[in-house]
């Protein structure tokens, strides 16, 4: 479970990076399970290019959503054309917000037009997700990893403090 000082700087750090970036593609990644999205950042952001790794169960929620799922076994599971449709239906969207679920890292990025992108945050085996910037998968000097057992482990630079 999340401590609430962890999740309210982890939460800072999120809502640092992705806020006013866009939505600005996705790669294939070597099976159905796993997914990367990209954003980009068009003003003089640092950093300004971000990706978020999914390797758990998401969807994208409509505006008037209130209630999100509490496990991965809640959720459907999507097809990857159907994945690649949802993400395509977000393109060039620019990030308001980034919060964290109450007990979980689930991740919820909300978009210019209120849809939500919610990541499941809770595997007790597996990462969920991870985020950063710089080179795929590795982070440069942000790197945000929703951990087994529903944990996170967040690595920003100290002048974020």
């Amino acid at each position: 479970m999340l401590e609430i000082e962890h999740k309210q700087y982890t939460e800072k750090v999120l809502n640092h990076i992705f806020v006013g970036s866009q939505l600005d593609g996705m790669k294939f990644g070597p099976g159905p399970g796993t997914f990367l999205i990209r954003f980009e950042h068009y003003t003089n952001h640092s950093p300004d290019q971000l990706w978020l790794n999914i390797e758990s169960r998401w969807a994208v929620f409509p505006k008037e959503t209130r209630v999100f799922p509490n496990s991965q076994e809640e959720m459907i599971d999507l097809s990857e054309e159907e994945a690649y449709i949802f993400i395509l239906r977000l393109r060039r969207e620019k990030v308001n917000a980034v919060r964290l679920g109450s007990q979980y890292p689930h991740l919820h990025i909300e978009f210019e037009s209120g849809k939500t992108l919610f990541v499941n945050g809770n595997h007790d085996k597996y990462e969920c997700w991870q985020a950063g910037d710089g080179p795929e998968y590795a982070g440069h000097a942000w790197l945000i990893v929703a951990t087994p057992g529903g944990d996170i482990s967040t690595w920003a630079p100290d002048s974020l403090n």
